[in-house]
């Protein structure tokens, strides 16, 4: 690599630009008075303001020059990195392709556990930064005293909720809200994680406390509207979810809790309409099985079996799916499509299927309505959580999912 030399202002002996002095006679480096030009000129003298304007040039031109240096030393070392990887990555690439002719089978686990391992720690740092960005949050919303103890509070809070200590970790967390109420996203913080694990009240508490202070926060209409909607506040519920009907984001989850409440109060259109709006983006086997069962409730059959097959298309272990078909098949009476229905219900014997009382029974006379909406006429309701269990893990984490 080539470099500039640095000459003496004293001896004009040319040194390294990396010397701080004159390696002939000592003089510490500083500048060159004289430019080029003028070197061999010696009837030139030079004035003070001269000397003053030639200095600075000098001194700029030695801060370029070995910037200059620098960055090509730089580029040399990238450059020498990059073919490094470069041969790095062939020689892997050879590896992995001997192995998936040597062995198939042993080359498919290798890669599946590689994409594990980055999924883990793409997701950790995910987390990492996500409990970062809500420390700085709710500190920076913090505006009483005790900044010390609310700052040690917050921190052992988040890092015990990372532990899965829920108990202490809420704990900490109430009583950081007791120094700092009005903080909008430490409130959130706490109701959010009360919601993931089904404390709806608990979790309504802390989200009334900051309705006046963030009227316009999605997630605070998105979580106050679910659990409003959970207890059968319709009114109340509708009220919120309505501020984020037009939000992309949050659409798909308002839908579906809009029509489950739509189905509540019996009106099976609007719920069929809202179910359908839930589907937009991407589809789900429990969204179609509510389609085909708010077209059972109008007494459309053909529409009710065609949202069931395809929520079984898609999974083909729901349980309550291929049982409401089989209600259908019986009420047409389709013998052999019944049988084989209920069979395949009986089957699965899926987890929290509301489908299990009459499977263990084998009868079908007890059932009084679409399955996944019989719960509706209990007497202390749960609209969202009140049915099966895959329809309440349903809701919760798409929910979740959305205030992310």
């Amino acid at each position: 690599m080539k470099t500039s030399a640095i000459y003496c202002q004293s001896c004009r002996a040319a040194n390294d630009s990396s010397d701080t002095h004159c390696q002939k006679c000592g003089t510490r480096l500083l500048l060159v008075v004289f430019p080029n030009s003028l070197q061999y000129d010696t009837n030139h003298v030079p004035t003070y303001y001269e000397d003053h304007l030639l200095e600075r040039v000098t001194l700029l031109e030695l801060r370029i020059a070995q910037m200059s240096e620098r960055l090509e030393s730089v580029f040399d070392f990238l450059q020498g990195g990059m073919e490094t990887f470069r041969k790095d990555h062939l020689l892997v690439q050879s590896f992995l392709e001997s192995i998936k002719q040597l062995n198939p089978e042993f080359a498919r686990i290798l890669n599946e556990k590689s994409q594990e391992k980055h999924s883990r720690l793409k997701n950790k740092q995910t987390a990492e930064d996500k409990r970062k960005r809500i420390i700085s949050e709710i500190l920076t919303q913090h505006k009483n005293p005790n900044p010390e103890l609310f700052t040690h509070l917050i921190k052992e809070g988040i890092k015990l909720l990372a532990e899965n200590e829920e108990k202490q970790s809420f704990q900490m967390l109430e009583r950081a809200a007791l120094l700092s109420p009005n903080n909008v996203p430490l409130q959130l913080l706490i109701a959010e994680n009360l919601f993931r694990v089904d404390k709806y009240p608990e979790a309504r508490i802390h989200l009334e406390k900051i309705a006046d202070f963030a009227p316009a926060n999605p997630k605070l209409s998105l979580l106050l509207g679910a659990v409003m909607s959970d207890l059968a506040e319709t009114e109340k519920a509708r009220k919120h979810l309505s501020l984020l009907t037009n939000n992309e984001k949050y659409s798909p989850i308002v839908n579906y809790i809009w029509g489950m409440l739509a189905a509540y109060q019996g009106n099976w259109s609007e719920a069929v309409v809202a179910f359908k709006q839930a589907l937009v983006k991407k589809e789900f086997a429990e969204v179609y099985y509510l389609i085909g069962c708010a077209y059972y409730e109008l007494k459309r059959e053909p529409m009710a079996l065609r949202y069931l097959q395809k929520a079984v298309s898609i999974d083909s272990g729901y349980s309550d799916a291929w049982f409401m078909q089989s209600v259908i098949y019986k009420s047409q009476k389709n013998s052999n499509k019944e049988k084989n229905a209920f069979e395949r219900a009986v089957e699965q014997r899926e987890s929290g299927a509301q489908s299990l009382e009459f499977l263990q029974g084998k009868k079908l006379e007890k059932l009084e309505g679409a399955l996944p909406f019989i719960h509706f006429k209990k007497k202390n309701v749960r609209i969202l959580t009140g049915g099966a269990l895959r329809l309440t893990k349903y809701v919760r984490e798409m929910i979740l999912l959305a205030v992310e």
